[in-house]
């Protein structure tokens, strides 16, 4: 199952790891507006929180098999703002 969202990565000490920030995350963040840049600028707005919640997650253990973090709605909750 393809989950379409933004994708970045983070460093874990030497280790890169992938981060998969959902559509849905960022637009429980931010609702898209008219002029607002788009996803990418509305996830850019906001890229500190999402790392925080992938942060969190990772270290929580909560990754897929091939090590992606996946950020959804309930994690950008649960990171506070």
């Amino acid at each position: 199952m393809a989950v379409r969202g933004v994708r970045f990565a983070m460093r874990n000490g030497p280790t890169l790891v992938a981060i998969l920030v959902t559509h849905d995350a960022v637009d429980d963040v931010e609702k898209a507006t008219a002029g607002d840049g788009g996803l990418l600028a509305r996830f850019s707005k906001h890229r500190d929180r999402f790392e925080l919640a992938a942060s969190a997650k990772h270290q929580r253990g909560k990754f897929e098999e091939d090590g992606l973090v996946i950020v959804d709605v309930a994690d950008v909750k649960g990171a506070g703002h």
